[in-house]
């Protein structure tokens, strides 16, 4: 993305925040941006978003069919980015709202990658862990397993990043050797 692509998607996001940043509903809006990009994720429509043998009016048309929030907020964010024609920016669009909103409320998901899943001890043992390293709020812990990490886990939160992992760490003893 260059520069003036990075500013669109920063004015979309700044300008959908400011719009609902005082509604107490916001985190449910959160969660229907999440479920969005899941959805973008799951269907591979980046790809489509992002290919440039597409037109943009079919861009537009794919778009439209997965505007269903039921925020008009929400819906209008997604309207405006297709219409304006930067449907490929759409998914970086709701990532920096995502971002943006968890900014501006200071509560953050924690992504933990680990072997095993965690149990409901272990997860609030993360949340303290995390919120007392780095001084911020957990709002989610958002759990990936990965059985590449060995053990141990690797905590990711707002751009930080705490590795705990055996990988890690047999990466380290080797370097040292």
């Amino acid at each position: 993305m260059n520069a003036r692509e990075t500013a669109l998607v920063q004015k979309y996001a700044q300008s959908f925040v400011d719009k609902v940043y005082d509604r107490e509903d916001i985190w449910t809006i959160y969660d229907q941006i999440s479920a969005i990009l899941t959805v973008i994720h799951d269907s591979k429509l980046n790809r489509i978003l992002l290919s440039a043998t597409v037109s943009q009016a079919e861009k537009a048309e794919f778009v439209h069919a997965i505007r269903q929030s039921t925020y008009r907020q929400v819906n209008d964010l997604i309207e405006a980015v297709a219409r304006d024609g930067h449907a490929d920016l759409l998914v970086e669009t709701l990532e920096a709202t995502l971002i943006l909103i968890s900014k501006s409320k200071q509560e953050f998901d924690a992504h933990v990658v680990s072997v095993y899943p965690l149990t409901d001890e272990q997860k609030e043992r993360v949340r303290q862990l995390v919120e007392s390293r780095f001084s911020l709020k957990v709002r989610n812990i958002v759990e990936e397993i990965d059985k590449e990490v060995l053990g141990g886990f690797i905590i990711t939160v707002n751009h930080k990043v705490l590795d705990a992992s055996v990988r890690t760490q047999l990466k380290e003893i080797r370097n040292r050797l």
